[in-house]
């Protein structure tokens, strides 16, 4: 018989209803717990034996200093990507413009900007609630260029070199990503964006 316990002495240790600890079950049995045993826990190996303190506020206080930075940077990055239409900068250069034609009685009615793009945002007012697909995007541009005129699925399957039955799919999910009811089915079929 063995001085020390065995696996199945512990395994009844903790099946047991009473609250006794191991060395106090170890002692009743009149054997002992095994204390040196070689480890191969890196833990262990590591610290050697030694208790881990943390302190959370630190680290909690660090964390949250690190990802606000992140949060930032990636703000800042975002913002030179994409800027919006609606930034300050572009609303000061509405105005700017605004005024510009307005001093000048002969201009005309519509003022073109710098880049197409540009162009293109302040002509078309449609808030999304998710971002375009590069396909959907695809889409969209060529319904801006034609709005309030119909357009037919066979023109965007020609458009995205697609079977027409594929491009129903795109229109259903631009009638979900745009805020409101631009995106109509004509009377005669096709569909006609509104702006």
């Amino acid at each position: 018989m063995s001085e020390y316990l065995s696996k199945e002495e512990i395994k009844q240790w903790r099946s047991s209803l009473e609250k006794i600890t191991l060395e106090e079950f170890a002692a009743r049995l009149g054997k002992k717990l095994e204390e040196d045993k070689p480890t191969n826990d890196i833990v262990d190996i590591v610290l050697k034996g030694q208790p881990v303190i943390s302190n959370e506020t630190d680290w909690l206080q660090s964390r949250g200093e690190r990802l606000s930075t992140i949060a930032d940077r990636a703000y800042e990055k975002e913002r030179e990507i994409a800027p919006s239409p609606f930034s300050a900068q572009n609303i000061k250069h509405e105005t700017s413009v605004k005024k510009a034609a307005a001093k000048k009685q002969t201009a005309p009615k519509t003022v073109k900007t710098e880049s197409s793009s540009d162009n293109l945002r302040e002509e078309v007012r449609i808030v999304f609630k998710k971002a375009l697909t590069d396909r959907e995007q695809k889409v969209f541009d060529y319904f801006a260029q034609n709005s309030n005129e119909i357009v037919y699925a066979k023109d965007l399957a020609a458009l995205l070199d697609l079977p027409r039955d594929y491009v129903y799919k795109y229109i259903k999910n631009l009638r979900a990503k745009i805020e409101g009811d631009n995106l109509k089915n004509a009377d005669k079929g096709g569909f006609i964006l509104t702006v």
